[in-house]
């Protein structure tokens, strides 16, 4: 009966309830395409952490990627006890022009021998690693190998040289995807970088604890500092956490201005039903089945243009992938747990937003609804 209600007064009003649907639906829009992009990078950082957990980063002591450490210390970082083995990496902007951002292709130097080494445990899908003695051949991320449509035996340019592919990677859903592996000392000619790299890898010894050892390499080698796991993960996490909370917030302030139009329509409602409600109550209709109706309508209002929204973000975000697949770049990502947040917050906005109107309408006297003009 109270349901029949609510669904009588919310379609006798049917574009005041659509535009406040409509206003819902675009705050939870904006937090399912602004959430998905902060879920994909924080999946595709626990993705990438987790393939390279067991090693240390060694790098100079003016910061990472200072191009301070040479590749002659990755000799003395190996002679640290408690080293397993120790070798240097050149990271760089694969595009001209391009920079050392979360989610650009990037070019991995790396001693070709290592190569299996520093990738793993990821596999390649078709061709081989690098070896010993390769010069001008590659090993590309599945990213990589799509937008630029090359596969085992095609070439690719990097500046100003051609490289052979002579394997593609398995797909991760982490910056793997995104690199290309060539020849350490090849990598330093392109880029002009001389004996420079990027960093040192340093990998333990089975049973030693990676927090120690990166304070023994510190303290053992000159001019190095180290980053262990825990630090790594300690620094990226609270990075991508500003990241989410910059996106994030942006979402609710939209789904907040949709509450706000909850409750102004509640409010117009409760003001014109001033009669209907001292009827009800003239007919033995109490306090709470006032509240329960007028926060039921709130409530399903908040329903309705959660599940628009969500539709319409899912289609936004799936058509976005789509294209972008072309470029090989997924940049959203729509978990079990972004919509369970987005549609529990949809109705919680509308339920709180019904909240002033209903106790403003239960708290009113039958006698003096009745004579409400």
């Amino acid at each position: 009966m109270l349901f029949d209600i609510i669904l009588r007064n919310l379609t006798q009003r049917k574009v005041r309830t659509g535009l406040t649907v409509f206003g819902i639906a675009l705050g939870i829009f904006a937090i399912i395409v602004m959430g998905s992009m902060s879920e994909n990078f924080n999946q595709t950082f626990e993705t990438s952490f987790s393939l390279t957990a067991d090693k240390i980063r060694v790098f100079g002591s003016s910061g990472v990627f200072g191009g301070s450490v040479t590749t002659s210390k990755a000799a003395e970082v190996r002679k640290v006890p408690g080293v397993k083995d120790a070798y240097g990496l050149l990271m760089a902007p694969l595009e001209e022009g391009g920079g050392m951002s979360f989610g650009g292709n990037q070019i991995v130097g790396l001693p070709p021998e290592k190569s299996q080494t520093v990738l793993y445990p990821v596999q390649v899908k078709e061709g081989r690693f690098l070896m010993r003695g390769d010069r001008y051949e590659t090993v590309v991320g599945t990213s990589v190998a799509t937008q630029y449509n090359v596969g085992v035996g095609d070439r690719i340019e990097i500046r100003d040289k051609y490289f052979t592919v002579v394997g593609v990677l398995e797909y991760t859903g982490s910056f793997f995807d995104a690199t290309a592996a060539v020849p350490l000392d090849i990598a330093q000619d392109v880029y002009d970088m001389g004996d420079m790299v990027s960093m040192i890898f340093a990998i333990p010894e089975d049973g030693v604890d990676g927090d120690l050892l990166a304070k023994r390499i510190k303290l053992s080698v000159d001019g190095v500092d180290t980053l262990s796991p825990s630090e790594l993960e300690e620094e990226a996490k609270q990075s991508l956490m500003i990241f989410s909370v910059i996106t994030v917030s942006a979402a609710v302030l939209a789904a907040i201005i949709g509450g706000l139009s909850v409750m102004n329509t509640m409010l117009m409602s409760v003001m014109e039903r001033t009669k209907e409600f001292g009827i009800l109550k003239a007919l033995g209709a109490e306090r709470r089945d006032i509240l329960l109706m007028t926060v039921g309508e709130a409530a399903i209002m908040g329903l309705m243009g959660g599940l628009l929204g969500l539709a319409c973000g899912w289609v936004v975000v799936y058509g976005m992938n789509l294209w972008l697949a072309d470029k090989g770049i997924v940049l959203f990502l729509i978990t079990p747990r972004l919509v369970a947040v987005a549609m529990l917050f949809a109705i919680l906005l509308g339920t709180l937003s019904g909240i002033y109107p209903a106790l403003r309408a239960s708290r009113m006297s039958p006698m003096e609804a009745l004579r409400y003009e």
